[in-house]
């Protein structure tokens, strides 16, 4: 009976992540690891806001102000501007403008220096619109979720899952990525305390994590075969008894 006390156990550093080397735990330790800022990408979607003020009243929003896209969720995401092919976003009184490779700050400052020949002190305010990544594979709630910061780390797209699962391999997940056309995999250790530093810490909008099982299923106390053990033992029993009789 011993066997089935030990295969219902698991080592809990399965399950811990980022681990120190040793026991002592160094909890104020700093890694660095900047936030760098979102740079607009072929596809994206682009909230953008434009306002402007009465010239007569400066100091008051004017009745005409102009909005290009959404207040809602849902607005955002049917108003919104989709980056082409091309990098561009075809734009009211501006016409195609390029956005790719920049920052939505950049943008904005460059859409809000145009405007000034159309309206008097124009204000404009471009942010990403329907930022995504997809959790799956072995987490207690797979799917896509959206965020609307600029970034999140692959810690709070695991939350947003529900975590990973008891037999969800944090040493091995897997990261698949665009860039460029082209897809990346790449294997990334929860348990390492590098991940901090490296280029998969935050993530990237239209990421997604693949939480893989581990590579043997572990068996836990409720999920032991009890009635197939009951059934081998009771059949040796009986090949034991048969024997002894025999020799007699």
């Amino acid at each position: 009976m011993w066997i089935i006390f030990l295969s219902g156990c698991m080592t809990t550093n399965k399950m811990v992540y980022v681990q120190e080397e040793s026991h002592n735990r160094d909890l104020g330790h700093e890694f660095v690891n900047e936030q760098k800022r979102a740079l607009i990408q072929t596809f994206d979607e682009l909230y953008v806001n434009v306002s402007s003020f009465n010239e007569e009243s400066p100091d008051l929003i004017s009745s005409g102000e102009i909005r290009m896209g959404g207040r809602t969720t849902t607005d955002y995401s049917l108003i919104s501007y989709q980056v082409d092919e091309n990098g561009n976003i075809d734009m009211p009184l501006l016409g195609q403008v390029h956005v790719a490779g920049k920052t939505v700050d950049e943008v904005a400052a460059e859409m809000q220096e145009e405007l000034k020949s159309y309206f008097y002190s124009p204000s404009v305010k471009v942010s990403f619109v329907n930022k995504n990544v997809t959790v799956i594979g072995q987490v207690s709630n797979p799917g896509r979720y959206y965020y609307s910061g600029e970034n999140i780390n692959i810690f709070q797209a695991l939350g947003l899952a529900g975590d990973i699962q008891e037999y969800g391999n944090r040493e091995k997940v897997v990261i698949v990525r665009e860039r460029n056309g082209r897809i990346h995999k790449n294997s990334v250790d929860l348990t390492n305390k590098n991940l901090f530093i490296s280029d998969f810490y935050y993530l990237k909008s239209g990421d997604v994590v693949y939480v893989e099982p581990m590579n043997r299923r572990i068996w836990g106390i409720n999920q032991v075969p009890f009635s197939l053990i009951l059934s081998a033992a009771t059949t040796s029993l009986l090949i034991f008894d048969y024997i002894r009789r025999n020799e007699l």
